[in-house]
């Protein structure tokens, strides 16, 4: 079968092939899976470009955590899924996956069953932004129904637009910066109010909230969206200093989360999307073997909502 190969670290250009390897099987608890879609993130072009591990994020040279696809064989015990299912996962993160390739093995409890309203594109796009949307919005103790007010930071972005969907259907109050191109879109997506993120008067003029998502690298809540007890949680992180910044004006707590694969989670999402709640906005489609200028364009920082990978075997 064919898959994308890192050949060093380096250039996207430079490094990247599509080769043939061996085919896996399905193992015990794993089904196999036919690929149809992969997302990018900013962490594959991250560790490709470096080429060692990231803290407990397995550098590979067979890369791929997103998929969407088909059941194409099930291994030994496992149970409620057959040929034929419609499926799609975050696989095995933070370990290695591969799935950016014609077929893998997945293990069943990363799996749930793709989401109808969705074309396949969607559903390859989606896992790890939105389970990290999805477990963002956990930390930060925003439930369902309580009302909360959600200040996220970077509402276009392949995380930022699941956390401001997934947060309205949690009963939020959203408030949400984009440059002024995007806003509509934002708008759209479900966000009660807009910040220029680029308007310093604006964002000082935003009150205080019960939550703050940061899903931009390097950017701070600003002062008057805090006050005691405001949740603030980062998908890139702070450093001590700023840490402390935070918790001075009474953020607690400041956390930082790495997502991690959960086939129950992606249930729900998926069932959110089935009942028109939640959608996946696609920048830009790109086959495998175009796989580098994909991650080039993820490494622009200029990515509103997400970057897909298409896996065909005609291609």
């Amino acid at each position: 079968m064919r898959a994308a190969v890192y050949s060093s670290a380096g250039p996207a250009a430079e490094v990247i092939a599509v080769q043939e390897v061996d085919a896996p099987v399905a193992g015990a608890g794993e089904v196999l899976v036919r690929v149809a879609a992969v997302g990018l993130n900013p962490v594959d072009v991250k560790i490709r470009a470096a080429g060692h591990d990231f803290g407990a994020i397995r550098y590979t040279e067979r890369p791929g955590w997103d998929v969407a696809g088909t059941v194409v064989a099930v291994g030994p015990g496992v149970a409620g899924w057959s040929e034929g299912d419609a499926v799609f996962a975050l696989a095995r993160f933070p370990e290695a996956a591969h799935t950016l390739a014609e077929l893998v093995a997945l293990p069943v409890s990363d799996i749930a069953a793709a989401p109808r309203a969705w074309s396949a594109a969607q559903a390859g796009a989606a896992p790890l932004a939105a389970l990290t949307a999805w477990q963002a919005l956990d930390a930060a103790g925003v439930g369902a129904d309580d009302g909360a007010r959600v200040l996220v930071l970077g509402g276009a972005g392949g995380v930022g637009h699941l956390v401001v969907q997934l947060a309205k259907a949690r009963g939020a109050h959203v408030i949400a910066t984009a440059g002024p191109a995007k806003q509509e879109l934002v708008t759209a997506w479900g966000a009660d109010e807009m910040v220029d993120h680029h308007d310093d008067d604006a964002l000082a003029a935003i009150e205080p909230v019960d939550a703050v998502i940061v899903t931009v690298s390097d950017t701070l809540p600003p002062r008057g969206a805090i006050r005691e007890g405001t949740a603030v949680v980062t998908i890139t992180g702070y450093s001590a200093a700023q840490e402390a910044e935070l918790r001075a004006g009474g953020a607690d707590p400041v956390r930082r989360i790495l997502v991690a694969a959960n086939g129950p989670q992606l249930a729900e999402i998926s069932a959110l999307a089935d009942a028109g709640r939640l959608t996946v906005h696609l920048d830009s489609e790109y086959r495998l073997s175009d796989l580098a200028a994909a991650q080039e364009r993820v490494e622009t920082g200029h990515v509103t909502g997400k970057v897909v990978v298409l896996v065909d075997p005609r291609d």
